[in-house]
């Protein structure tokens, strides 16, 4: 179950990525980075609008729903999201009056906000049901919509709040078209116990996410604030170009992992939970360390290829750097967390984001006016590292984490094996930037997929032979 529905989750999230690409090399040609930069600072501030409104309903959806046998929390959880809309007038007023961001940027970021819970609101209920298919759908519908509606505005003569009203749409449109599979029936009536239970269980997870989002975030503001629009723009769609790359084969992963786990927790037990765990680290580091290590191989000739002439050089320096710190963010997120959601302590989610927030605080400020956005990069980097660490210290006190150095040992291994010819090619081609990166994609491609047979990571080599078997006995009768 878990490789199909990674092989799903990683579908949806490879179309979205490549259509990702697509908005990169549209929009950093239509858009200076100026005005690519105030798209880059509403969606910082959407995101720390978004998880402190939202996340505690979409993380109590993901715990709660996803213990199988009945259990169906949808109509609770819509009543948890729309009293979270009703206090955006607060957050509003706060932003516009106490922190002096302009009305107009402000505007601009809520609705991205509220858009934005409401998708993730449908997306975490089909994970949580299992609902692949459907899952799969919206998300590939959020992303053509997104470069459809912001393709319109900005020839309107919107800049970069064309791209902001594009995202937004798409994320409505894709919420509404996801409406019949999401709410379809029966549906258990709204449960003030049930209610109680997500508020005790999420609300402090309301806190967590603030702190995960100022510490997503703070990187792009202080630079907005210490370096100007321009300088946020560049840095902004950099990392947009990074995390689209690293986050799809994340959120394959990750998607699977934390319902799968919950499941095996509540019908088998703790060892079923940790022979998940175990098989599920395994494979979310197969996948993400060699697209981590190829990143910062290509950078140069993806850079040249993607970005509009005015981002390529600067962002082809942030980019191996931004990489890395996206390797530890999403050990940090999609595998250290689900210790806390097993043994249901969100409290440890506070700690766990504090952690990486004081340190990138720390790093920035010292960083960032001495190396500029290179500091910025390495300051992500270094707090990302130093999140890791605190997760796993912290997991001793929830559902400690299996383990096991030899399935870690094998992909390192692997992508050794993969990165070295790799960097070697990428240092000889010098022709054109799209057929050099076509070759070095290829090389390190093909390698690595040799070292996964050779190594049998994540038990690859049955399922291949099973798949030949199958194949074969059509065949041969």
């Amino acid at each position: 179950m878990l490789l199909r529905q990674t092989t799903t989750y990683l579908f949806a999230h490879g179309i979205s990525a490549v259509l990702g690409f697509v908005s990169v090399i549209l929009f950093t040609r239509m858009l200076t980075p100026a005005q690519y930069g105030v798209y880059v600072v509403a969606f910082g501030v959407a995101g720390v609008f978004s998880s402190l409104l939202f996340t505690w309903v979409r993380l109590s959806v993901l715990r709660f729903e996803s213990e199988g046998r009945g259990a169906d929390v949808r109509l609770t959880a819509l009543f948890a999201y729309l009293i979270s809309v009703a206090t955006t007038p607060v957050v509003l007023g706060i932003t516009v009056w106490v922190v002096g961001m302009p009305v107009d940027r402000a505007l601009a970021a809520l609705a991205l906000a509220l858009a934005l819970g409401l998708f993730d609101l449908g997306q975490e209920i089909l994970k949580a049901r299992l609902a692949t298919g459907a899952y799969l759908r919206a998300t590939i519908l959020r992303a053509v919509v997104a470069i459809g509606l912001s393709l319109m505005l900005i020839q309107a003569g919107w800049g970069g709040f064309g791209l902001i009203g594009g995202v937004v749409g798409a994320y409505l449109i894709a919420a509404l078209a996801s409406l019949r599979p999401v709410w379809q029936g029966p549906r258990k009536p709204f449960d003030r116990e049930v209610f109680d239970q997500m508020a005790r269980f999420g609300l402090p997870m309301a806190l967590s996410g603030l702190v995960f989002a100022l510490h997503s975030a703070l990187d792009r503001l202080l630079v907005a604030w210490l370096l100007g629009d321009a300088a946020a723009g560049i840095y902004g769609v950099a990392a947009d170009l990074v995390r689209q790359i690293i986050l799809f084969p994340a959120m394959a992963v990750g998607s699977a992992l934390a319902p799968l786990a919950i499941r095996a927790l509540s019908e088998g037990g703790r060892a079923a939970a940790d022979d998940h765990l175990t098989r599920s680290g395994e494979l979310m580091l197969a996948v993400i360390l060699p697209a981590v290590v190829g990143l910062a191989i290509i950078a140069p000739h993806l850079a040249e290829l993607i970005l509009g002439e005015a981002f390529r050089a600067t962002a082809a320096a942030l980019i191996p750097i931004l990489a890395y710190a996206w390797l530890f963010q999403v050990i940090s997120q999609q595998y250290v967390q689900v210790s806390f959601h097993l043994a249901k302590k969100p409290r440890l989610l506070v700690l766990h984001g504090l952690a990486a927030l004081v340190v990138n605080v720390a790093c920035m400020l010292v960083l960032v006016p001495r190396f500029g956005l290179k500091g910025a990069a390495l300051s992500l980097v270094i707090a990302e590292a130093a999140g890791v660490v605190a997760g796993f210290f912290l997991s001793r006190f929830a559902h400690p984490l299996p383990v096991n150095p030899w399935p870690i040992l094998k992909v390192v291994a692997a992508v050794a094996a993969m990165a070295v010819p790799t960097l070697l090619v990428e240092t000889l081609l010098n022709s054109h930037a799209a057929i050099d990166l076509v070759i070095s994609v290829g090389v390190g491609v093909a390698i690595y997929g040799l070292a996964v047979l050779a190594f049998d990571i994540a038990g690859i080599r049955s399922v291949v032979a099973g798949r030949l078997s199958r194949w074969r006995s059509p065949v041969a009768r």
